[in-house]
């Protein structure tokens, strides 16, 4: 018997954990009274817990239901403010037949601009307008039919019967409403208006929004396992839901939920599918929709029952707290070595991070977790830099290939050849095919990233002959590179934004839109310089700041990203001492200066200075 002691306090002594001694040590001391009082009052602290989160679950509810009524209202602003516009008034009038076709399309052009400033991406999702045969005319100015549609694309839908058979000015509608083009292509949810003109014809304004954004407002405001809230409007149709499969469980008309609660904003506790659940039904403002919040009792029980739990884990902690304080000095060094090598193993999982070593210590210890910060800082910094160049690198690459393919630029080009063969000009379609051929030929052409001087100066002079069959010859372009200069190495699609911008915002933006473009060369020791000079109207140093660091903002000839690319491009490839360089003022032209390396390029890809 006195081994078997003795051997129980050799292992308390030597063989437990530090922690272990100072539980077993002091845990009796504290932990037995404060447990039979918790023992003691654990009912009453349940039930309040209870309480409380019925109130902060309807709370929720109730902000919920009004984050729906500030969405919804921003949908109805969208319609108030798309036909305050002057040009749908202009639009929808008698006269509006009447109107010449550059009217017509410049009426079209300003309203659906308005209609795209009011989609946001995220809760406006489209905005169409629906005309019978009386106004059947603006569809022809609408070639892409991005804004108006003839009625008789939705006068088989539900919303369009309700209209027919009710006298409304607006409604909202849920998906079911709508036809399958509507939903699939536009938005699930919708707001549609009458619009009445003067001439008594059928209009009807539609502003589609996302049932997604309603849904992750009503998932923000539940935080209870089992429960789930859903929109309900008065003909009992489900608009949206956090859950479609709890809500399909949860389902109760209004008139079920009316003679449940006998009233809104409140909730009440009822047995519904053999489970008592809570039942909250809140009324959203100027609609016809209810919010219905159930909440399922077990859940409340769980929740209860996990609150308690951590209140019990959060005593413990400030019980271990104490303990730790008592013997804080006697074994201060354990236990830095303990979150030392914890903190070590962390590594396992993820980053190193840092240690915070509150005591300052300047020991062996301290210089140890002071090693160990600073390998951690290394480290995550040479991670940080990884990471950052690999996005640089792709986001520059991305930028890239999308600023290959130009559609405007290619619409425009169509449009021309469309309008020469018109008018019988065989020998200049033919001219302009062949341009826009090689142009896109060299412009798509995957083969390397990079090419030759001179293939680019072949490729902006395409652009430029194509812009020249466009503008009536307003552009004099000029090229003096040496010959010996023309093997060298250049990414691709460096020339082209750059004389894009030139043409756009320079010369096109001069009031008799006529100019001179210039591109020279040379070498200035182991770079390669080119400068594409124009006479147009010049740049602020503000703006060319904003071009260079890609915060400028869009305008109706572009947003100048293309120019910002290709500084970035370059400067990735070749290091920041290269790029682009502007020398411009307004009114004085501009000149653009590239430096690169000075490469040779050949069919191998095979670089040499």
């Amino acid at each position: 018997m006195k081994k078997f002691f003795s051997e129980i306090l050799h292992k308390y002594l030597y063989d437990v954990r530090l922690f272990y001694k100072l539980l077993i040590s002091h845990g009796l001391l504290i932990l037995l009274p404060t447990l039979v009082l918790f023992i003691f009052l654990y009912n009453q602290l349940f039930d309040a817990i209870v309480s409380d989160t019925i109130l902060s679950e309807q709370n929720l509810a109730g902000q919920a239901a009004t984050s729906i009524e500030s969405a919804l209202s921003q949908v109805k602003e969208s319609t108030d403010s798309l036909m305050e516009e002057y040009s749908a008034n202009r639009l929808f009038s008698s006269y509006a037949s009447s109107m010449s076709d550059d009217t017509l399309y410049r009426r079209i052009s300003e309203l659906s601009l308005a209609a795209d400033e009011l989609k946001d991406g995220q809760l406006v999702t489209d905005i169409h307008i629906y005309v019978d045969d009386s106004f059947s005319f603006l569809t022809r100015y609408d070639s892409d039919n991005t804004l108006f549609s003839p009625l008789s694309d939705v006068t088989s839908t539900y919303w369009y019967g309700i209209f027919q058979s009710q006298n409304l000015s607006s409604l909202f509608c849920p998906g079911l409403y709508l036809s399958v083009t509507e939903e699939t292509t536009r938005g699930s949810l919708a707001y549609i208006s009458r619009i009445n003109p003067s001439s008594g014809s059928e209009i009807y304004l539609a502003v589609y929004f996302s049932q997604d954004y309603l849904a992750s407002l009503l998932n923000n405001n539940i935080s209870l396992e089992n429960s789930a809230a859903y929109i309900l409007d008065d003909r009992d149709t489900v608009v949206s839901a956090s859950d479609s499969a709890l809500s399909g469980a949860y389902y109760m008309s209004n008139d079920s939920l009316s003679e449940l609660l006998g009233g809104v904003n409140i909730y009440s506790t009822r047995t519904y599918l053999e489970d008592n659940i809570y039942v909250g039904y809140f009324s959203i403002p100027d609609t016809d929709w209810h919010l219905v919040s159930i909440l399922s009792s077990s859940s409340l029980v769980r929740k209860g029952q996990s609150l308690v739990l951590k209140f019990i884990v959060i005593y413990i902690s400030l019980f271990v707290l104490v303990l730790l304080i008592c013997v804080l000095l006697s074994q201060s060094t354990a236990n830095r070595i303990s979150r030392l090598s914890r903190q070590m193993q962390s590594v396992r999982q993820g980053r190193p991070t840092r240690m915070d070593d509150i005591t300052n210590a300047h020991d062996e210890i301290g210089e140890l977790v002071s090693t160990y910060n600073y390998m951690s800082d290394e480290i995550n910094h040479l991670l940080d830099e990884q990471i950052k160049a690999a996005e640089n690198l792709k986001l520059a690459e991305f930028n890239a290939l999308q600023s290959q393919i130009n559609p405007h630029f290619l619409y425009n080009s169509l449009d021309m050849i469309n309008w020469m063969a018109q008018i019988g000009q065989r020998e200049q379609i033919t001219e302009a095919i062949q341009a826009l051929s090689r142009f896109y030929k060299l412009t798509l052409s995957k083969k390397n990233t990079d090419g030759t001087v001179g293939v680019e100066l072949e490729h902006v002079s395409l652009y430029v002959q194509l812009q020249n069959m466009r503008y009536e010859n307003r552009i004099s372009f000029l090229i003096d590179v040496p010959d010996t200069l023309l093997d060298y190495q250049i990414p691709k699609l460096t020339l082209q934004p750059i004389v894009e911008n030139c043409i756009q915002h320079g010369i096109m933006e001069k009031e008799e839109k006529t100019g001179t473009i210039l591109i020279t060369g040379w070498l200035e020791g182991d770079d390669l310089i080119l400068l594409i000079s124009d006479d147009g109207v010049g740049m602020s140093q503000e703006q060319i700041n904003s071009i260079l660091s890609g915060t400028g903002q869009r305008t109706k000839r572009g947003s100048n990203i293309g120019i910002y690319n290709t500084h970035s491009r370059i400067q990735i490839l070749y290091g920041s001492s290269y790029g682009l360089s502007y020398d411009s003022h307004e009114g004085a032209g501009t000149n653009t200066q590239i430096r690169i390396p000075a490469l040779y390029h050949d069919s191998e890809n095979v670089q040499t200075s």
